[in-house]
């Protein structure tokens, strides 16, 4: 998703190309500093042999600064990232996101310093990994980070505290559905607006229920508007920025987030009539 103009017409935009090369300790990259934050991957602990690795981007966000979710809305840049030595394959995570409102629109995304657990299937023989990220980090201006980690593999690798941070990213990861949260199955309203039902533990819970949806490239909502609520269950519609009827079944994400709960499942939806 690009900036759209109204926002590149009042924001300063910067780009930031870096490839880090200083020396980093195993089980990690070394810190990257660019306006409004500071970013770095750290993996667990690593043995000769290991196949997969899981891992964390962390981003230390600034007082103020934001970046963004999955599928980030009207506005912003989703996170990705992409192996260019080292890894056969990187998978990135996300945690239940926020919805925010300013002038700009609607995003989806973080205001706080936040880790996104990474997956990694480790080529063979690899010493080292260098992961490749693109993000938006945003506050009065826009900044579009694109950057290259190194990580060393070395045995042992992976420091205590790393590996304990990457099961704390892992940890933040929503919940599939429970009895406290769970999301229930989506349909197409008469007049064209996705509605999923969301069911919650009781109003006297912390927090409002917030819905997101990730169908992938061009195939965006607009925010997800709650239009009924009980005590135990809030209905969502959002309208869809595309024609569903001329994309077929859509592979949706779609997670909620109410208090210190969040749920997120994967659910195919059939087009309009379909």
């Amino acid at each position: 998703m690009t900036i759209p103009a109204n926002t590149k017409s009042t924001c300063i935009v910067a780009v930031l190309l870096a490839v880090w090369t200083q020396a980093a300790e195993a089980g990690a990259s070394a810190w990257q500093d660019t306006e409004g934050a500071r970013l770095r991957i750290i993996t667990e602990a690593w043995e000769p042999g290991t196949e997969s690795l899981r891992g964390a981007l962390q981003i230390e966000l600034e007082p103020g600064w934001k970046t963004y979710w999955r599928e980030p809305g009207s506005a912003g840049i989703p996170p990705s990232i992409n192996a260019s030595a080292g890894a056969e394959r990187v998978t990135l995570h996300f945690p239940a996101p926020v919805w925010v409102d300013d002038a700009y629109g609607s995003w989806a995304g973080y205001r706080q310093p936040v880790s996104l657990p990474l997956t990694l299937e480790l080529e063979k023989g690899a010493s080292d990994v260098v992961l490749d990220v693109f993000l938006g980090i945003c506050r009065d201006i826009c900044v579009p980070v694109s950057a290259s980690f190194a990580v060393p593999l070395e045995s042992p690798s992976g420091a205590t505290l790393q590996t304990i941070q990457v099961d704390t990213a892992f940890a933040g990861l929503p919940d599939g559905n429970t009895e406290r949260l769970s999301i229930g199955e989506p349909s197409w309203t008469a007049d064209g607006l996705l509605e999923i039902p969301v069911n919650h533990a009781p109003k006297d819970a912390d927090g409002d229920t917030q819905l997101f949806l990730a169908a992938g490239t061009n195939r965006g909502f607009r925010k997800p508007v709650p239009v009924s609520a009980s005590a135990s269950r809030t209905v969502f519609r959002a309208e869809p920025l595309f024609d569903p009827a001329q994309v077929g079944t859509l592979e949706l994400v779609v997670t909620t987030r109410r208090g210190p709960d969040s749920a997120e499942t994967v659910i195919a939806v059939a087009a309009p009539n379909g």
